[in-house]
């Protein structure tokens, strides 16, 4: 022990090769000294993120309702259109009729020379009887059934054909037929009443035409 000169603290001396131990610092704490938080975090393991197997079903949507889904109420056919039909059924039998019974009635001869064009009528009234037959037997379907209604462009075709083939039926007769009546024992009394239904299919016929026409360019009409 040596005094301090000072008069301080006296200081303790160590014999040499002796160190005092230095305290040791770790870095790792017992699991005493955990928190709580600390030990759930260390215990529970790491969140796994999975998707949800669940299918998210989007609703179906509500639409409006369209005039198509709405039940269309049945229309009536024209009784127009059917009255020309019974008009040129009655016309044809009229013009062949009349035509071919010329000669019975009166007795007569065919005056002319030139058939052929008399059997040309006789085939178009046919043709045209039928015609007219199956668009009434169309026209008692549609209102007292469930049946449709020809389509369109087929009448059309089909009625401009027959004004056609009637307008130069009925050109020709009166062109190379020059029959007076009272003539030929009345043979061209009956031969002109038969023209006469032949000019009355021409007109109808024209007419129907035109009225398909009329209707299938409703399209074109602002509603």
């Amino acid at each position: 022990m040596t005094p301090d000169n000072g008069g301080g603290s006296e200081k303790t001396e160590q014999p040499p090769g002796i160190t005092s131990p230095s305290p040791v610092y770790s870095n790792n704490k017992s699991p005493d000294h955990l928190t709580g938080a600390q030990v759930s975090s260390s215990s529970s393991p790491p969140p796994i993120h999975t998707r949800s197997a669940s299918i998210d079903i989007p609703p179906l949507p509500q639409h409006p309702e369209n005039d198509e889904e709405k039940p269309k109420i049945k229309k009536k056919p024209n009784k127009g259109r059917f009255f020309v039909r019974v008009w040129q059924m009655i016309a044809a039998i009229g013009a062949f009729g009349f035509q071919m019974g010329a000669t019975p009635y009166s007795g007569h001869e065919m005056p002319f020379s030139r058939v052929g064009l008399l059997y040309y009528v006789y085939a178009i009234c046919w043709f045209s009887f039928l015609w007219s037959l199956f668009n009434i037997y169309v026209y008692l379907t549609r209102r007292f059934g469930q049946a449709g209604k020809i389509k369109r462009p087929v009448s059309i075709l089909m009625d401009c054909f027959l004004a056609a083939l009637f307008g130069v039926g009925t050109f020709y007769e009166f062109a190379m037929y020059k029959c007076p009546p009272g003539t030929y024992d009345g043979w061209c009394n009956f031969f002109n009443t038969g023209l006469f239904f032949c000019v009355s299919l021409f007109l109808t016929y024209v007419i129907q035409t035109l009225w398909d026409v009329f209707g299938g360019m409703a399209c074109l009409r602002r509603k």
